[in-house]
């Protein structure tokens, strides 16, 4: 494991079928976003870089009623407004949170198969041992189930009750348990398992860098971690603004790039020995287009858009992704 193994891509043709609920319910999710944001740009401002801490500059946009800048010391997309903690308890905690939850509920086994074991997949080939996992954030516990699949024993946690209830259902062996969002950090620290997992999680954290400061201090080995990044889709959002900002607004108020996830694996003396990097920026684009076309012969334009476009998506989307300004990112850190 001395060296680092890069990966780049993934088939789309796998989760076509689970996203199409993004065209179909794009007028639904979009003020739904928009709604999340407004709540969001009423948080106290931000004047310091989320990840570095240096003094940010005035803003670049302005995307769905939230305004953004991107720091010039180490790269972040950050929102100009706080993500306090009443934010966070307002999305995942209260009453929006269970709408959010269901979200993630839908077409459960087949999130586990198309998305979720190609992740567990990736670890095990970065890994190529045994591995127990602690996974914060875990959701309805879709890793977990995949991980059971593979006869990984694995316990997670989660703040959005409604979730912890549906996984622990759907689990076997493996086991959700509830607990506050403020907690995550302590878990880290205490955690006596060799693998932490947080997937999609960091993003949407008040103090984000305690994650890698409690793993460096820990007794954990690895840390497998996912977030968003700036991309194509975060441009499509901005350039269309009456389209569902999948990447950038609502949940996720500010974006990692390679060269702020570099600055933190540098700042707390961590090494990079898997990275994973993928997106769904080319299928944003065919979405944005069916979203919009929608008041224009919809049924026959669509036929032909899906003729001639689905069969070159993945080689487009795979430009981004070897170039590494794709819309995700998946590293697994060691000490």
């Amino acid at each position: 494991m001395s060296s680092k193994k890069v990966y780049f891509s993934k088939s789309s043709k796998d989760i076509l079928d689970i996203k199409k609920n993004f065209i179909k319910d794009d007028k639904i999710l979009t003020l739904q976003a928009q709604e999340w944001n407004r709540y969001y740009s009423r948080q106290p401002r931000r004047t310091k870089c989320k990840i570095c801490e240096i003094k940010l500059p005035k803003k670049i946009f302005r995307s769905h009623f939230a305004d953004y800048t991107v720091c010039k010391n180490c790269g972040h997309l950050n929102g100009l407004n706080k993500d306090t903690k009443k934010f966070n308890n307002y999305l995942y905690k209260d009453s929006k949170g269970v709408k959010f939850s269901k979200f993630y509920i839908k077409n459960y086994n087949e999130r586990v198969k198309k998305i979720y074991k190609p992740k567990l997949k990736f670890l095990k080939q970065i890994l190529k041992k045994k591995i127990e996992i602690l996974e914060l954030g875990a959701g309805a516990g879709h890793f977990l189930k995949a991980c059971e699949t593979e006869k990984i024993n694995g316990i997670g946690y989660d703040v959005n009750l409604t979730m912890v209830n549906l996984g622990n259902k759907m689990l076997r062996k493996n086991k959700i348990n509830h607990f506050n969002i403020d907690d995550i950090y302590q878990h880290i620290l205490n955690t006596d398992k060799e693998i932490v997992t947080i997937l999609g999680v960091i993003e949407h954290l008040e103090h984000p860098n305690l994650i890698f400061e409690n793993f460096k201090k820990s007794k954990a080995k690895y840390l497998f971690f996912s977030v968003p990044t700036f991309s194509l889709s975060t441009i499509l959002e901005h350039a269309f603004q009456n389209f569902y900002p999948r990447v950038l607004g609502g949940i996720h108020n500010h974006l990692y790039s390679e060269k702020s996830i570099k600055f933190i694996t540098k700042k707390y003396k961590l090494k990079i020995i898997g990275e994973w990097w993928f997106g769904t920026d080319i299928m944003d684009l065919m979405r944005v287009l069916k979203v919009y076309s929608k008041p224009h012969d919809e049924k026959r334009y669509i036929k032909y858009l899906n003729k001639y476009y689905i069969q070159v998506m993945d080689d487009l989307q795979s430009v981004l992704d070897k170039n590494k300004i794709c819309g995700d990112v998946h590293i697994v850190l060691s000490k």
